[in-house]
């Protein structure tokens, strides 16, 4: 079964995408660690070796520290800061490893973001998620020393995340021009924040695999709560028969933009 190319807006870097996307899987990996080290829950007992990237300089492993949480029950790292050797510097997430149980066990819920006032609200569970490590990432790029761009990059349950980082960002170094490329992304917040978003101006391009079951939840409208996308969709379809693999980072996202003529595996 063959795939439609994908096309990419104007103002799309391919480059840059490809490099966010492998950090995201750099993030993967670091989780992958934590599992094979027994899954120490003290940042201090966890020894993270680093990909090898000259002339990178990349963070301690970012920490979420929630517990309350259902779909993570207890701390473990979820991504890192990292600064290339131009001087531009990467927040960069992953998501979460057991898809099946997050689409099952998602709420609906959302209350207000709450670092600025009346902007709209956003989904509670990725909120809780973000400020339990929000301090830990912004002091992680500061450590860096941001000169020259920003870039927020993640995947799935990470692309809430950094899109959450995304205004933290904006304010704490409005000199620097940041951009945001994420993948299979959920929903996020309401029409309210959306529109807040989309109003920063910050290109956000948001890859999406149309099989993906991931980009359609929360449902954009439940009742009692609405939900919006943010940023601009860039979309493919590549079906392989399976809520996971067709929500892959590696498999799935990373081989279609290595693959922008035939997204999908054959």
């Amino acid at each position: 079964m063959s795939s439609l190319p994908l096309y990419f807006p104007p103002t799309y870097q391919l480059s840059r995408a490809l490099l966010c996307a492998e950090l995201v899987m750099a993030a993967y990996d670091q989780y992958e660690q934590w599992l094979a080290q027994q899954r120490p829950r003290k940042p201090e007992q966890f020894h993270w070796r680093q990909p090898s990237l000259e002339g990178w300089q990349l963070s301690a492993p970012i920490w979420s520290v929630l517990s309350e949480w259902h779909v993570l029950n207890e701390s473990e790292p979820f991504g890192f800061a990292a600064r290339d050797p131009q001087g531009d510097c990467y927040l960069v997430f992953r998501g979460t490893e057991s898809v099946q149980d997050w689409l099952d066990d998602l709420d609906l819920d959302q209350r207000d973001y709450p670092w600025q006032a009346n902007v709209g609200l956003v989904h509670d569970g990725f909120l809780k998620l973000y400020t339990s490590l929000r301090d830990q990432a912004l002091l992680a790029l500061d450590d860096l020393q941001p000169q020259a761009r920003l870039w927020a990059c993640g995947h799935s349950l990470g692309s809430t995340l950094s899109t959450l980082a995304v205004p933290d960002l904006l304010q704490r170094w409005p000199l620097l021009l940041l951009q945001h490329y994420n993948f299979a992304s959920p929903r996020v917040a309401s029409p309210a924040f959306a529109n807040y978003y989309n109003a920063l101006a910050v290109p956000t391009y948001r890859l999406v695999n149309d099989s993906d079951l991931v980009p359609e939840v929360p449902p954009a409208d439940s009742d009692r709560w609405f939900y919006q996308h943010l940023g601009l969709p860039v979309t493919f379809t590549a079906s392989y028969g399976g809520v996971a693999a067709n929500h892959s980072m590696g498999d799935c996202y990373l081989y279609a933009l290595n693959n922008p003529d035939a997204p999908m595996k054959s």
